[in-house]
């Protein structure tokens, strides 16, 4: 795996051996930074369910301005942070190991506000609607913020999730992104 653009064009990233750590593919993220290049530059991003850190990595090249990172699992977090200190990015990078709706609620009563907010979780949990409940509840989408949720096909998001609407979807071979916003 690799940066595709930005200030670490083409650095690499480590990822974990085994299938415990499933990252988005170079093709879907190419196509998710083309969609979302408009909320990029200086941005705050959140990427739940982080795994290598793929995801807030990329933004962070492209322009973002900070990038929470949150994974629950041990051996994932300690690439992540090897990931962050590889690229140079650790004064613009914060990863912490938390389970993802606990980490949200004490996101939530610090007052951060992120204006991206992405999700990857494992397929088989079809948990992207609760998180998405979750986000709402806590108030961390800023107010022109953009939620996209990475899902296998089979997860169904409804077109309204609380507050946020769902304003675009794009279809992966067996994966899909949803794009929500208020």
């Amino acid at each position: 795996m690799r940066i595709i653009a930005g200030s670490a064009k083409g650095k690499s990233i480590k990822c974990r051996d085994g299938f415990d750590t499933r990252p988005t593919t170079d093709r879907v993220k190419e196509s998710l930074f083309s969609i979302i290049a408009p909320y990029i530059d200086g941005s705050k991003v959140l990427d739940l369910f982080s795994g290598t850190g793929n995801i807030a990595l990329e933004a962070i090249s492209r322009g973002a301005s900070k990038a929470v990172m949150i994974e629950n699992e041990k051996d994932a977090l300690r690439i992540i942070i090897e990931n962050v200190n590889n690229l140079g990015f650790e004064g613009q990078c914060r990863a912490y190991k938390n389970e993802t709706l606990r980490a949200l609620t004490i996101l939530g009563k610090k007052n951060e506000k992120f204006d991206i907010i992405f999700l990857d979780p494992p397929y088989k949990d079809n948990v992207c609607t609760k998180v998405i409940e979750k986000i709402a509840e806590t108030g961390i989408l800023a107010k022109n913020g953009l939620i996209i949720a990475e899902h296998h096909i089979l997860e169904d998001m409804e077109e309204a999730i609380s507050e946020f609407k769902k304003v675009d979807e794009r279809r992966y071979g067996k994966k899909e992104l949803s794009f929500y916003t208020r």
